[in-house]
């Protein structure tokens, strides 16, 4: 087994302690495991330029490898290699800092399950070029994976899209969550090493992860004295009110509930058939994939019809810009 914890947090600060001791954890869950740690400050990993190229090689019958090379490979690998994973970043503003979402962005479309597995299916057909048993699926593994947001502020709205931030790692490829934890309140905290309670939460949630990942009947870890999660499959809090009715959506996990009152008390009912539907499930990135192939028939043509007008447009509204706007 091989256990991977990531900081992208400052060295040896809040977010490199949290992380460590839930590494702590998964060692006493799995003593012979190979466990690495790796703290991202210093490597230089740019953002996703929507360039295409990845989705580009992939449908010519290729692996679908990200062009721009720089620090994000070699983490990527890392990931790909785990089969548990603890994930920690700071909040400043709200949600993670913008390096984990850089490396979100180029992860994420790479190892969408659905997506790749929908190109394999018409490489077998004969639809699309390549022999599908050439593409690395070790990306199709098998991975438990744990969350730590760690923020300042005793109240928690100022984390509050931290750890929801933090899943949109694990659903592309499937990873199964065993934990979420907002540790904020580290401003008045000091220094995790302060709060036994804290170190103790990091340790269980450490090995829970791992037992999720050799016992599928294992339970998410709930924290005492931290408020349960409103959704039932990514447990957070959050909800999106659709306008003039009870339903409500999980912004994380785009799954229908129905919401209720009862004693002052908010309460949501997500059915199974939407549970099974979430977006880290299959079914739900299906769902995605579905829609996103069927743009080029839509916009290709319309594009086609429209391409001396946009041409004009575009060179028009080219050269005003740089002599009104930028140039006035």
């Amino acid at each position: 087994m091989k256990i991977l914890g990531i900081s992208f947090g400052k060295v040896n600060a809040n977010t490199d302690i949290l992380v460590k001791e839930a590494l702590y954890g998964c060692r006493e869950a799995a003593p012979d495991a190979e466990i690495s740690f790796v703290n991202t400050c210093k490597m230089n990993i740019g953002r996703c330029r929507g360039c295409g190229a990845c989705s580009t090689q992939l449908e010519k019958g290729k692996d679908n490898v990200c062009i721009f090379k720089d620090d994000f490979q070699a983490l990527e690998d890392q990931v790909r290699e785990a089969d548990c994973l603890i994930v920690g970043a700071p909040v400043y503003v709200l949600q993670p800092v913008g390096q984990y979402k850089d490396f979100v962005d180029r992860f994420s479309c790479r190892h969408d399950y659905s997506a790749i597995t929908w190109v394999l299916d018409k490489r077998r057909t004969g639809e699309m070029p390549g022999d599908p048993d050439d593409f690395p699926m070790e990306r199709f593994k098998k991975r438990t994976i744990s969350y730590i947001s760690v923020g300042g502020a005793s109240t928690d709205n100022w984390t509050s899209m931290g750890t929801a931030s933090l899943h949109l790692l694990g659903f592309p490829p499937m990873m199964k969550v065993m934990g979420n934890y907002n540790a904020n309140s580290m401003g008045t905290i000091g220094n995790p090493y302060l709060d036994d309670n804290l170190i103790a939460d990091m340790h269980t949630m450490g090995k829970r992860t791992v037992e999720g990942y050799n016992d599928d009947s294992a339970e998410f870890f709930q924290p005492a004295g931290k408020p349960a999660g409103v959704c039932p499959v990514c447990h957070q809090r959050l909800i999106t009110i659709l306008p003039g009715t009870t339903t409500v959506e999980c912004p994380v996990c785009g799954i229908e509930g129905k919401l209720s009152i009862e004693n002052d008390e908010i309460k949501v009912d997500f059915p199974q058939v939407q549970q099974d539907r979430a977006r880290g499930t299959f079914a739900g990135l299906r769902e995605h994939t579905t829609e996103i192939q069927s743009f080029g028939s839509i916009c290709g043509p319309k594009i086609m019809a429209n391409k001396e007008k946009l041409d004009k447009l575009m060179k028009e509204r080219i050269k005003d810009f740089k002599d009104t706007i930028q140039n006035p």
